[in-house]
C-alpha cells in the first residue's frame, strides 16, 4: 500500500513537471519559438512512456485516453485561470487544481502499469524532477 502511494507521488511529480513547464513557457516557448502544442506534448509524453516503460500496445491504448483527458482538463484550467506575467509562477489556486487533476490522472495510469513499470516510472520521474520537492523541477513552498 505504501509502495503504491509512492508510485502515485512519483507520477504526480512527473506530470507536474510536464504541465508546469508547458504553462510557464507561454506562447512560443523559450525564446518565443518552437513551442509544441498540447497535443504534441501529450504525444511526446506517451512516446516517452511507451519507450522507457516498454508499454504494450494494450497499455498504450489505455494510457492515451487518460493523457488526452488530462490535456483537455489542462486547457480548461488555462481558460479558468489567467496566465501569470512572465517570470511569475501560476497562482496557488491553479497549482492546487493542477495537483488534484494530476493525482486523478496518476491513479488511472498506475492501475495500468505493472510493478516493474511503476519502478521504472519512479526513476523517470526522479530524473525529470531533478532534486525533487523544492529543487529544480520540484514544487516549491509558497512565498511569504
Amino acid at each position: 500500500m505504501k509502495n503504491n502511494r509512492l508510485v502515485q507521488v512519483a507520477l504526480a511529480a512527473s506530470l507536474t513537471l510536464v504541465a508546469t513547464t508547458a504553462f510557464a513557457q507561454g506562447p512560443g516557448g523559450p525564446g518565443g519559438r518552437g513551442r509544441m502544442d498540447p497535443a504534441q506534448m501529450m504525444e511526446r509524453q506517451l512516446t516517452d512512456m511507451k519507450d522507457r516503460l516498454k508499454l504494450t500496445d494494450e497499455q498504450t491504448a489505455k494510457v492515451k485516453p487518460v493523457l488526452e483527458a488530462q490535456m483537455k482538463q489542462m486547457a480548461e484550467l488555462r481558460e479558468k485561470y489567467p496566465r501569470p506575467e512572465p517570470g511569475n509562477p501560476p497562482s496557488e489556486e491553479m497549482m492546487t487544481a493542477m495537483q488534484k487533476m494530476r493525482e486523478e490522472t496518476n491513479t488511472k495510469i498506475a492501475a495500468i502499469l505493472t510493478a516493474d513499470q511503476q519502478e521504472e516510472f519512479k526513476k523517470l520521474s526522479s530524473e525529470r524532477r531533478g532534486m525533487g520537492p523544492g529543487g529544480p523541477g520540484g514544487r516549491r513552498p509558497p512565498q511569504q
